[in-house]
């Protein structure tokens, strides 16, 4: 069973829909439809859409809903090869064709998790928004994988700072009182 089999359902099936063969497959889909409800889509043109696209589904997959990806700590941040591969097969099919993803919706337990992404890079104090997603994961990523404690914002904004992050301490807090505001990390 795919982990998208539990987020996303289909709105109208019919018989030929049996007969076509699908080019984007459930986990794909699944993706595109929570990155629409974030308000981003799938854009892969620039590097910040790319950046703010993987950092969007590391959170989404945080707040708890399951697109099948595993990251790992990149340059920038939590990054997952396999949701780059699949960001480029959705976009490169949306150009070629129709939108496959119209047939299907999120569930409303799935929509209630990428509420609260949504909800939290909106109170995030970081200006640009490329910047701010990608503060909020990798602050998310340092707490819970590398055991980083949230309580000393200096000690993490060294860490963002070593690992190349313009940050500001400030910053640095008001990301982590968001992430713990919503749940996403303990303070």
């Amino acid at each position: 069973m795919c982990p998208a089999d539990k987020i996303i359902k289909p709105i109208v099936f019919s018989v030929s829909s049996l007969c076509e063969w699908w080019r984007m497959n459930k986990q794909q889909i699944a993706l595109k439809l929570v990155l629409d409800n974030l308000g981003l889509g799938v854009h892969v043109r620039s590097f910040e859409d790319r950046l703010m696209l993987q950092k969007a589904s590391y959170l989404a997959q945080v707040a708890g809903v399951n697109l099948g990806y595993y990251f790992n700590w990149y340059l920038r941040g939590p990054y997952c090869s396999a949701l780059a591969r699949d960001a480029f097969a959705i976009s490169d099919e949306l150009e070629a064709s129709s939108d496959e993803s119209e047939d299907w919706e999120l569930d409303k337990r799935t929509i209630s998790k990428v509420t609260r992404v949504r909800t939290l890079m909106a109170e995030c104090s970081v200006k640009n928004a490329p910047r701010k997603f990608e503060l909020v994961a990798s602050i998310h990523f340092l707490v819970t994988r590398k055991d980083f404690s949230p309580k000393d914002a200096s000690i993490l904004t060294s860490a963002l700072r070593r690992f190349g992050k313009e940050c500001t301490n400030r910053e640095v807090v008001s990301a982590t009182k968001g992430l713990a505001k919503y749940g996403f990390i303990s303070d």
